[in-house]
């Protein structure tokens, strides 16, 4: 393998080991705020904000509170599968493994949790719009479903990059 090629694959895994600490943190920061926020869902304590209104759930039924309660936990499962994904990918990379497989099933699944994620963040936000009363409007944004859209898409084209590299080493 050349030097340049080499240097380049050196700075991958070291900025792939970087950005999957970074995705640990983030996944450690999004399970103790799912926690809390189901935690004070299904107490009824305090409130949560969601694009910028305040939902207080204190003068609900504990069924409701509970369903709220699942609901949350989903919408930051969901988040939380994104990040697993992300730092699983950047894992594969910082073993050299860029173009594999491997990498772009991981590429694959990120975004698909990203699209789940952007289903769950507009039924978690439906959920809590109709659960308050007097019932309040929310703005949806698809940012996360489009996002999802793209990287499925991208996936699929490295997919099939990677089975041309692969019939290409074959043949010589």
């Amino acid at each position: 393998m050349r030097t340049e090629v080499q240097a380049k694959l050196k700075k991958i895994r070291e900025y792939s080991i970087i950005l999957r600490v970074i995705c640990i943190g983030l996944m450690t920061l999004i399970a103790l705020m799912g926690v809390s926020c189901v935690v004070s869902v299904a107490f009824g304590i305090g409130g949560i904000n969601y694009s910028d209104n305040i939902f207080q759930t204190a003068g609900l039924t504990l069924g409701h509170r509970l369903i709220l309660s699942a609901v949350t936990a989903l919408t930051f499962a969901a988040l939380f599968k994104c990040f697993y994904h992300l730092r699983r990918l950047f894992g594969d990379y910082s073993r050299g493994e860029v173009f594999t497989q491997k990498s772009v099933g991981q590429l694959r699944q990120f975004g698909i949790a990203c699209l789940l994620w952007g289903v769950m963040k507009f039924l978690w936000g439906i959920s809590l719009a109709l659960s308050v009363h007097p019932a309040k409007s929310f703005h949806g944004h698809g940012d996360s479903l489009v996002i999802g859209i793209i990287i499925v898409v991208i996936a699929w084209f490295m997919d099939m990059a990677v089975d041309l590299r692969e019939e290409n080493e074959l043949t010589i």
